[in-house]
């Protein structure tokens, strides 16, 4: 009995030495996958044309750990009559299997925009597991391409690039706001609701050693409304988004007189709301923002007070320039109609036509803008 006792613990030893042995058989070598990073969706002849572009695991790692290697970018590109179908048509060139678990960023082309590819994408994105929607969606004019092609300055990994961490420039600088896909696709199917599509473009103001070095940056902000392409509007166009946007943490606000710069104000705390009412059955906005500001540049002796001033018409004159430029589109720049639905349901109900409500230049009837300056030199002030 002894004996048998003793050859079943041999056995069961033996077994839990080689259940490790066995249980890695079926795995792969991270470098034996490819990873995919940023996804690019353009519509090129009737052809639905997928991008790639792909993570270097080794090279991040190298870099982090104070070895410097140049970092590498490889696109990966395929077409199809369908998203889908262009999906398979890049396992069928991949020389590896294809990892979509890491993806960060999608990037529509504006010719994806205007034909209907988004549906596309987003029903295959809701239907395959490895795909998340707490990923960063943008659009450009550029071609795509040449966008995930640019390599990020300084040897850094593309994985730090503003089409992939766009959060980090934003809350250093507060303009256009990064969009997750899930926020995207609430947007795209609410009704009155309008989608704020950042827009990516190449930079090319940054050099290596002299050698042009261009860089990806945020330029703009493009429209959709009705789950169709309205139109782009370049950043000097869309400043009067950041003071309504929820997520605006730090912007810088420029006071001027004529074409000289009075001086530079930092803003922050900004809190906003939009409040909709009926004016003789029509529909009107009263608008309010409160902000701090700080001061790191002052050119002119001016008061505190008219500092504040300056900055209260600044901010109330950049709200009106961004509305009035969505109307020439066709666009509810602020998602006025999706407020008033939420708010007013039935007035919402009764006013709309295909699914948004009218608006002109009077329907915000009232922005009241307060501004704190709080600190930055003010005791030399008057």
């Amino acid at each position: 009995m002894n004996m048998m006792m003793k050859w079943i613990r041999c056995i069961l030893a033996l077994a839990l030495l080689t259940m490790p042995l066995t249980g890695c058989w079926g795995a792969r070598e991270i470098e034996h996958m490819i990873y995919v990073n940023t996804v690019g969706v353009d519509y090129v002849k009737g052809q639905v044309v997928l991008y790639i572009q792909m993570l270097n695991f080794s090279g991040i790692a190298k870099r982090e750990s104070g070895q410097s290697q140049p970092q590498k970018t490889f696109v990966g590109k395929a077409e199809g009559d369908s998203f889908d179908t262009a999906v398979f048509n890049l396992y069928t060139s991949s020389p590896q299997r294809v990892v979509w678990s890491n993806v960060k960023t999608i990037v529509f082309s504006e010719a994806a925009l205007k034909n209907g590819i988004v549906d596309q994408v987003l029903d295959v994105w809701d239907r395959y597991y490895e795909f998340r929607y707490t990923v960063w969606t943008m659009a450009t004019k550029e071609p795509i391409e040449d966008l995930l092609n640019t390599p990020s300055i300084a040897d850094l990994s593309v994985v730090y690039s503003q089409l992939n961490s766009p959060m980090r420039i934003y809350e250093q600088n507060s303009v256009i706001s990064p969009l997750y896909l899930y926020k995207f696709i609430w947007k795209w199917k609410e009704k009155g609701e309008t989608v704020l599509l950042p827009n990516a473009e190449i930079i090319p103001d940054w050099t290596d050693n002299r050698k042009p070095s261009p860089n990806v940056s945020m330029t703009g902000v493009c429209f959709l409304q009705k789950q169709k392409f309205r139109g782009c509007l370049e950043d000097s166009d869309i400043l009067g988004l950041r003071w309504l946007e929820k997520n605006t943490r730090r912007t810088s606000l420029v006071i001027r007189k004529g074409n000289e710069v009075q001086a530079m104000m930092v803003m922050n705390k900004v809190k906003s709301s939009i409040r909709p009412k009926l004016r003789q059955g029509k529909p009107v906005f009263d608008i309010k923002v409160s902000t701090q500001a700080t001061l790191p540049q002052l050119n002119k002796n001016v008061t505190k007070k008219k500092l504040e001033m300056a900055a209260t018409k600044e901010i109330k004159d950049q709200i009106m320039k961004t509305y009035l430029k969505g109307l020439e589109m066709d666009v509810d720049a602020y998602g006025l109609s999706g407020i008033l639905r939420r708010s007013m349901p039935d007035a919402w109900h009764r006013l709309s036509a295909e699914d948004k409500i009218p608006l002109d230049p009077g329907s915000i009837e009232n922005i009241d803008i307060k501004v704190n300056l709080i600190s930055g030199g003010i005791s030399k002030l008057k």
